[in-house]
């Protein structure tokens, strides 16, 4: 009993270590309709598996700034948001492309949602409401209040509070 058990140890320890990596895939069943026998070594070495929203924006580094004061921390977060893809992620919300982006005002995180580069316009109706339902979907952090928009003549964007507890 002991020498099966460990060997279905030892096994699923072999196993678990094979699935550690870089997130490529490639080795599928054998003898089923065409489906790879080994690895894939086409172009690109092997087949990525995208990255999920919270994955993605993960790897953005957010963006570190101070305020004077607590009423101003969205309004400064909204200004250092990201509006293109090397900064921010590319979200739709209402059926409008925005860009997602982390900011962190002394030490607190912001999620902040702007227009892309390039487009003018205000937010849509409704898209403060609906970013503090979809917050904890985009960033795998709670809302830690409401959303603040920033008006400057025109909505340029919205900010939430995370609780990334």
């Amino acid at each position: 009993m002991i020498r099966f058990t460990l060997m279905a140890g030892s096994l699923f320890v072999a196993l678990c270590a094979c699935s550690a990596g870089s997130g490529t895939r490639g080795v599928g069943f054998t003898g089923i309709d065409g489906e790879p026998s080994g690895p894939w070594a086409g172009a690109g070495g092997g087949v990525s598996q995208p990255l999920g929203p919270i994955e993605a924006l993960a790897a953005l580094p957010p963006r570190a700034v101070s305020a004077p004061g607590a009423a101003t921390a969205a309004a400064e977060a909204i200004d250092n948001g990201g509006r293109s893809p090397a900064t921010a992620l590319p979200v739709e919300l209402l059926g409008s492309p925005l860009m997602l982006s982390l900011v962190e005002v002394d030490g607190r995180p912001y999620a902040v949602l702007r227009r892309p580069e390039g487009r003018r316009g205000d937010l849509p109706a409704g898209a403060a409401a609906r970013f503090v339902t979809a917050v904890p979907m985009m960033t795998g952090c709670l809302a830690a209040g409401p959303a603040t928009l920033q008006n400057r003549p025109r909505q340029i964007g919205a900010a939430v509070p995370l609780d990334c507890r």
